[in-house]
């Protein structure tokens, strides 16, 4: 996992996907759905504020438990506040990551 975020509350997060103001992250921290998470990015600084949709554990699993280190979140959810440079700054981090 490339980190994007670093979580104001501990834990960092990729960006797999935004479409407008929804995005897509993997994280290592999760978030119940409706949950307010703030972050930034680790690149810039530039602060990043979203509210959760949907979190789902993503990995691993198997027999063996994880432990909290080791998990991985899907969370989806909607950018607040986030101006037309910071959704194209959140644009080019994923074009980045995606193989030519």
């Amino acid at each position: 996992m490339t980190a994007h975020l670093t979580w104001s509350r501990g834990g960092e997060a990729e960006l797999v996907e935004i479409d407008g103001d929804r995005v897509r992250l993997r994280s290592t921290a999760s978030s119940a759905p409706g949950a307010r998470v703030e972050g930034s990015l680790r690149s810039t600084g530039t602060a990043i504020r979203l509210k959760v949709a949907r979190c789902r554990l993503r990995g691993p699993q198997g027999p063996d438990q994880p432990t909290p280190a080791e998990r991985v979140y899907e969370l989806e959810g909607r950018l607040i506040d986030a101006t037309r440079e910071v959704r194209a700054e959140l644009a080019r981090l994923v074009d980045t990551e995606r193989p030519s």
